[in-house]
C-alpha cells in the first residue's frame, strides 16, 4: 500500500471471519462487522457509515438498499459459494462484481451429505436418543446398508463430484440430472437427460444445485410422488430448491422413507415442529460447509477476492457469478 493511502473499508456481515482472512485484510484494509443474521436495514447503515469498499458475505440478506448505501462499494465476495441472499441483479446493474469462494468448501459438503444419509441408514441421532434415555435396543433394532444403493445426484458440480467419489466403496450405482453439465461423466456415473428417471430409480436423491428461479421447488408434490416409498431425500443444498409442504405432506403419508435436511426455506425453520413429526428426518443447522478446515479456506478466498478487485485486477472467471459487467 503507498504511503498515506487511506486504507480501504471492508464490511463482513457476520460477527467475524477467520484470523487467517483477518491478517491478509488487514495491511490494506479496516474491517467491520454487522454481526450475524443482522436485519438488512441495519446492513445497509453499517456500510453506509463505513463508506464500504469491499463487502464479504456471511449471513443476512444483501439487498439493494445495501448495495447502493456505499458509492464506493466495488466488490462483493460470498464467504461460501450460495449468492440467494444476495441481490445479485442490483450488483450486476452497479458494475459490481459478485465473487463466490468457489473451492473452499465443496469437501465438507460432500461429507456433510454422506453424514447424513449415513445418520438415515443406521438411525444414529434416534439411537443416540435412546440410549441416553436409559433403552437398549440390540434386540429389536434393523438398520439397512448404503452398499450397491442407487444414489440420485442432482446438480453435479464440485459437490456432487466431490459426493459420488465418496460413495464409491459403497459400490452405489450412482445417477446424474444436470442439464449444465458439458463433457462425459465420469466413469461409474450415469448421466439422465430429465430427472423423473432419476427420482425413481434412486435410493436416495441428495440435491447439489443453486436456489435460482429455476430450480425453486424444482422438488415438489409431483416429484417426491415418483420416488420410491423406501427412498430418501437429502439437502445440503438450498432450501428454497424443496417444497417444504409438500415434502411434510409425503413423509407424513409414506410416499417417501425420510429426509436428511441441512438447508430450510426460512433460517432458522419456522416449521420446525411440523418437520420433526412429519416422520424419519435428521435435521442440521446448515453447517454442512463449517468445518475448521473449510472456514479457514471460506475467509482466505474471501478475503483474495475482495483484494484483488480493490487492487485494480480482474477476477478469475471461475469465482465470478456475473462476468458479464467485464463485457
Amino acid at each position: 500500500m503507498q504511503q498515506n493511502q487511506e486504507p480501504f473499508s471492508v464490511v463482513v456481515t457476520s460477527d467475524r471471519i477467520s484470523p487467517a482472512a483477518v491478517e491478509l485484510l488487514s495491511e490494506k484494509c479496516r474491517v467491520s462487522y454487522t454481526g450475524s443474521y443482522a436485519k438488512p436495514a441495519d446492513i445497509a447503515r453499517v456500510i453506509a457509515e463505513r463508506q464500504t469498499d469491499g463487502l464479504i458475505v456471511r449471513t443476512s440478506k444483501v439487498t439493494r438498499e445495501a448495495i447502493q448505501a456505499s458509492p464506493r462499494l466495488r466488490v462483493i465476495a460470498k464467504h461460501g459459494i450460495g449468492v440467494d441472499n444476495i441481490d445479485v441483479a442490483a450488483a450486476t446493474e452497479m458494475k459490481i462484481p459478485v465473487l463466490i469462494s468457489a473451492s473452499a468448501n465443496y469437501r465438507s459438503v460432500a461429507e456433510h451429505a454422506l453424514g447424513l444419509m449415513l445418520s438415515l441408514a443406521k438411525d444414529i441421532p434416534f439411537l443416540d436418543g435412546r440410549v441416553r434415555a436409559g433403552q437398549w435396543d440390540k434386540a429389536t433394532y434393523q438398520g439397512v446398508e448404503l452398499f450397491r444403493k442407487t444414489l440420485g445426484l442432482v446438480g453435479f458440480g464440485r459437490i456432487g463430484r466431490r459426493l459420488a467419489e465418496l460413495v464409491a466403496p459403497f459400490e452405489m450405482k450412482v445417477f446424474v440430472f444436470d442439464p449444465f453439465l458439458t463433457g462425459e461423466a465420469p466413469s461409474g456415473v450415469t448421466r439422465v437427460a430429465e430427472i423423473g428417471p432419476l427420482l425413481k430409480a434412486a435410493d436416495i436423491v441428495s440435491l447439489h444445485l443453486p436456489l435460482t428461479e429455476g430450480t425453486r421447488h424444482l422438488i415438489g408434490a409431483a416429484e417426491l410422488g415418483m420416488m420410491k416409498k423406501t427412498a430418501w431425500l437429502i439437502n445440503t443444498a438450498r432450501g428454497g430448491v424443496v417444497d417444504e409442504k409438500a415434502l411434510i405432506d409425503a413423509l407424513q403419508t409414506g410416499a417417501i422413507a425420510g429426509a436428511g435436511l441441512d438447508t430450510f426455506a426460512q433460517e432458522p425453520p419456522g416449521n420446525l415442529e411440523k418437520l420433526m413429526t412429519a416422520g424419519k428426518v435428521v435435521l442440521t443447522p446448515h453447517v454442512g460447509a463449517a468445518t475448521a478446515e473449510s472456514i479457514v479456506r471460506m475467509g482466505v478466498e474471501a478475503a483474495q477476492n475482495v483484494l484483488t478487485v480493490l487492487g485494480g485486477s480482474r477476477p478469475d472467471r471461475g469465482v465470478m457469478v456475473n462476468p458479464e459487467i467485464y463485457a
